[in-house]
């Protein structure tokens, strides 16, 4: 008994995930590449299918949590999309400040023939794609619309008990599925993805060709959600460690998935512990998992300010980047939550206001993939302490 007691940590999801990280950055160096394409094909056939799911996971969360909420309450909304633009602004802004100072304390100077290449030599066995019936931005709008509606509509009229027990019976079956089906497996799903990225020997190459401006970015990250924390924490260090600590598990899992989407069930869960308030939790995350990225924002900042200089482009004035950032900040509402999908759709910003040529373009873009795991993690993190802020501002408005 004291043994299985001592061992009862190795349940933990945590220990689980980084123990599956672990091992399959060293497998990844010995096993045939047909095995890596074999777990590689698991995890993206798993992830498919979750991202299938995801429209009406989105719509059911949303709709259920806006007609749980008060009817005095559903400005929440408003609230909610207003403090996700001002924030993404905010962490581009800090990012531009930031790295301005950082190319010359590390001495970043022009450099030809940076860019190198990376191809992937891993890629699933069988391709397995299901039909997308709806996005999910589609689906996010769809929720807030129709929860709105209902939300308003007199007590007594019979449609809005009804759509709010089938909303609660919808969310109720999606939710038992990802705490039966997806939490469960969740080791093994990762297992795949980070199997794929020790075989290509992406973080090596990472660490080889961009060492200094990647560390230096992870540090702005690292302080940048801390100080995030410590307000949702009403200014309590020991209230925000504890609320970092508990939003580990969906960290994890976003370094190893490199999706907001795909991690957000692990988002759900843990952000519900630090929130106490599964309403207020079904609202925020779903709604900004795909457009409030702040880890994306930080990372993708400082490799935009770092590519301009290392390519011998002059770094821009405030106000040519205070437009990028407004104009970064709107493309990122176009999210989907796919990898890759942030650096996308803020493609042609980098080009129409810092003037990025196509070769920049793509020295971005295999930065970024390499990163991303790094960046999606700061990102799962980002909105774990995002939901803590805007529940005390909420909390304080209705006081």
């Amino acid at each position: 008994m004291n043994v299985l007691s001592k061992l009862a940590f190795l349940k933990s999801l945590p220990v689980q995930l980084i123990a599956c990280i672990l091992v399959a950055f060293y497998l990844g160096k010995v096993l045939d590449l047909f095995y890596v394409r074999l777990f590689f094909t698991l995890s993206s056939v798993f992830v498919e299918i979750l991202l299938f799911i995801l429209p009406i996971m989105v719509f059911s969360f949303i709709f259920r949590a806006l007609v749980g909420i008060e009817r005095k309450s559903t400005w929440l909304v408003g609230l909610i999309l207003i403090s996700v633009t001002i924030s993404n602004i905010l962490a581009v802004l800090t990012a531009y400040g930031y790295s301005k100072g950082l190319m010359a304390a590390l001495g970043i100077t022009h450099c030809a023939g940076f860019a190198d290449k990376f191809i992937s030599n891993v890629d699933p066995l069988f391709p397995f794609e299901l039909p997308r019936f709806i996005g999910t931005d589609r689906a996010m709008l769809a929720g807030i619309a129709c929860g709105f509606i209902v939300s308003f509509l007199p007590d007594r009229i019979a449609f809005r008990t009804f759509a709010t027990n089938k909303a609660i019976i919808l969310s109720d079956m999606i939710t038992a599925f990802l705490q039966r089906a997806f939490i469960p497996l969740l080791p093994i799903y990762i297992f795949g993805f980070c199997l794929k990225l020790s075989y290509d020997d992406a973080l090596v190459h990472l660490f080889t060709h961009y060492s200094h401006v990647f560390f230096a970015s992870l540090t702005l990250v690292l302080m940048y959600i801390s100080l995030i924390y410590f307000f949702g924490a009403g200014l309590s260090i020991t209230r925000a460690l504890a609320h970092m600590r508990t939003m580990l598990p969906a960290a994890l899992t976003g370094f190893s998935t490199m999706s907001s989407a795909a991690t957000m069930p692990v988002t759900l869960e843990c952000t519900e512990k630090n929130t106490k308030d599964r309403n207020f939790t079904d609202l925020i995350i779903p709604s900004t998992a795909n457009i409030h990225m702040l880890g994306d924002d930080l990372t993708i900042t400082v490799t935009a300010v770092a590519l301009l200089t290392i390519c011998g482009h002059g770094v821009p004035d405030f106000m040519t980047f205070l437009a990028y950032a407004g104009a970064f900040s709107i493309a990122k509402l176009s999210c989907v939550g796919i990898p890759g999908a942030s650096v996308l759709v803020v493609l042609p910003v980098l080009q129409q206001f810092l003037g990025f040529t196509p070769e920049m373009i793509g020295m971005l873009t295999t930065i970024y993939i390499l990163q991303d795991s790094f960046g999606t993690a700061a990102n799962v993190m980002g909105n774990g302490g995002f939901a803590l802020v805007i529940q005390r501002v909420f909390r304080r408005l209705q006081k």
